[in-house]
């Protein structure tokens, strides 16, 4: 253990360092050709390289840190550089101490597991525990929305509103929110709301999405439906709250009978048997 927060420390501070002399560069250069008044060369190039390695790769990183609830875009100048360089460091180290070929291989294995695998695990993990967490507080959003456009503002002034006002509320939602606002003034309504429902694909907010699309396209009156809405979803959490509850007696027999009754049952034969064995 101490040895892997060791390399992780070392990879970190080597992609730090080799970052940050690159900021420091390109700064200096860029002074430098104001001043001067030359061309200036791009040492931006290799700091996205460095950061992403390339711009398709950076821009998967950056939807999976978003997916994960990471929205921190510095981070993915580092995501990459770890993990290199901590495989790097990983793979020296293995050639250092193993010398059993077997013991290679099966370091190799490990080391491309740990460093490569589990981050995009642990994202993946994040992005679905993110997915039910703005599941659950839809129906507050809905009812702030609600009596936004009861209030007369538009379903883009009430995205706007509340892609603000959410921040104190949920950070996670709030970022949802004022992204689908964002795209709804460059794409239209429609198009944010099903980039929406494919970033949380849930079924509360397919329909969600679904009811303010037959607004958008019939003109009809949003505020009453919206707040039928949030009821229903409210009352489906509460069944899944109540089925929940329902299965703990199930699954509490098992610590039951064994941390409980065979303790009992030991406590109460094991005089007799003790007796027997002892000849009396």
């Amino acid at each position: 253990m101490l040895i892997i927060l060791f390399f992780l420390l070392a990879s970190g501070l080597i992609a730090l360092g080799i970052t940050c002399y690159l900021n420091h560069k390109a700064k200096q250069h860029k002074i430098k050709v104001f001043l001067a008044g030359k061309k200036q060369s791009n040492f931006s190039f290799f700091h996205e390289l460095l950061g992403g390695m390339g711009k398709g790769t950076q821009r998967d990183i950056r939807d999976k840190f978003e997916d994960a609830g990471i929205y921190n875009r510095e981070l993915l100048r580092y995501y990459t550089p770890i993990k290199f360089s901590l495989l790097a460091l990983s793979v020296i180290s293995i050639l250092l101490f193993l010398h059993e070929p077997k013991e290679m291989l099966m370091g190799f294995m490990g080391a491309i597991v740990v460093v490569i695998v589990v981050p995009d695990m642990y994202l993946a993990w994040r992005k679905k525990k993110l997915i039910e967490k703005n599941s659950r507080q839809l129906p507050y959003m809905i009812d702030m929305m609600s009596v936004c456009v009861q209030t007369g503002m538009t379903l883009e002034g009430a995205f706007r509103y509340l892609g603000e006002e959410l921040q104190s509320f949920d950070k996670d939602l709030c970022y949802q929110i004022r992204k689908t606002s964002d795209a709804a003034e460059v794409k239209g309504m429609e198009t944010a709301l099903k980039d929406l429902s494919k970033r949380v694909p849930t079924p509360q907010v397919r329909s969600f999405t679904l009811t303010l699309t037959q607004n958008i396209q019939y003109g009809t009156s949003v505020a009453p439906v919206l707040s039928d809405l949030a009821e229903d979803f409210r009352n489906e959490q509460i069944l899944v709250m109540e089925e929940k509850i329902g299965k703990l007696a199930a699954k509490m027999s098992a610590p039951l009978i064994l941390f409980i009754m065979f303790p009992i049952i030991i406590l109460i034969l094991a005089p007799g048997i003790t007796r027997m064995m002892s000849g009396n």
